[in-house]
């Protein structure tokens, strides 16, 4: 298996919906396949990014409970 490049974000401190709109963005301009990797510390926007993510077809590959804040991994679709 290859692995992918992995862009990264650290969103910790801010409250939704920002996160989830930044997120988006980020998204958008990746190519398919590529992988994000989101800090957050903001449970909604957690919450927020997860269905973004199931209504969009995006794909988590990540999302774990580092304590004080959230990891997650979001594949692009593609």
């Amino acid at each position: 298996m290859t692995k992918r490049a992995v862009n990264r974000v650290d969103l910790r401190g801010r409250k939704s919906p920002l996160p989830v709109v930044n997120v988006a963005k980020l998204v958008k301009k990746m190519e398919a396949g590529k992988s994000l990797e989101v800090l957050i510390d903001d449970l909604r926007s957690v919450e927020d990014i997860h269905r973004w993510a199931d209504r969009t077809g995006h794909r988590i590959t990540l999302s774990k409970n580092e304590g004080s804040y959230w990891r997650i991994v979001i594949r692009k679709k593609g």
